[in-house]
């Protein structure tokens, strides 16, 4: 008899937590949002990039959005079997305007803000996964970073270099400067009269002073035959300034005729 009332009280107590969690589970269901996947994205164990990954979601996958972290970074969401986070600029779901992205409109869509609990999300959808037995480790992270880890702070930037002095183009040297000369430009640059020719009285360079051009020496005028007699000789037959002929051989007198009587 008394087996009997216990094991009544065991199925009443059963069957009234079968549907607590049946009400729970249709509440939750109630205030999820639909919301679609923009791009492949991994759903990790917690609200950071640091949680081990649940799960690869293909873009155009549609998931229920339960709630946000501070700041709409994070949403914890659920798609078939797996429960996880995924960055809310990856959501996107449809407003009066259009399709909108959840991490830029989570105010205006209505989706409320949560908090992550790691010990109990973690009993209560992880237990079986390969890296439940590393929880140690990632509750440690979650201690420092309940939100996530922070992002790193902006680099100072470095300061602003002067611009790089011109140089002329490789291969052309930059024009030399010449001292002035000291004479007098004529501008229309031609060469100043006189400009190529010798100075007076010295002969030009290459040819020897004193020796007319066309002669070369040791050699008889080309225009004089051989044997003639140097300028300045009388031809023969010439006379004298008496008026008798000299002989061209010895220059004496000639005899006088043998028929002429005196």
């Amino acid at each position: 008899m008394k087996a009997t009332v216990r094991g009544q009280r065991v199925i009443r107590v059963t069957l009234t937590a079968i549907a607590i969690a049946t009400m729970a589970a249709h509440a939750t269901a109630a205030l999820a949002f639909t919301a679609t996947v923009v791009t492949p994205v991994h759903m990790r164990a917690g609200p950071a990039i640091e949680y081990p990954a649940v799960a690869l979601l293909p873009p155009g996958v549609d998931v229920q959005v339960f709630g946000c972290e501070q700041g709409y970074g994070w949403c914890d969401v659920q798609a078939g079997p797996n429960r996880g986070w995924i960055a809310a600029g990856y959501l996107q779901m449809p407003a009066a305007g259009g399709t909108v992205v959840i991490a830029s409109n989570g105010v205006t869509l209505g989706i409320p803000i949560i908090t992550f609990s790691f010990n109990t999300y973690w009993s209560t959808w992880y237990r079986g996964r390969p890296w439940y037995a590393q929880r140690a480790h990632y509750y440690n992270y979650w201690h420092r970073y309940p939100h996530g880890r922070p992002p790193p702070p902006p680099r100072p930037r470095p300061p602003a270099r002067p611009p790089p002095a011109m140089r002329p183009p490789p291969g052309h040297a930059p024009p030399a400067t010449r001292p002035p000369s000291g004479r007098p430009s004529h501008g229309s640059g031609k060469p100043p009269p006189g400009a190529g020719k010798p100075p007076e009285g010295k002969p030009p360079p290459g040819k020897p002073a004193g020796r007319p051009p066309g002669k070369a020496p040791g050699k008889p005028p080309a225009d004089r035959p051989r044997g003639d007699k140097p300028p300045g000789d009388k031809p023969p037959g010439d006379k004298s300034p008496s008026g008798n002929d000299r002989s061209s051989d010895t220059g004496a007198a000639r005899p006088p005729d043998k028929g002429t009587g005196t």
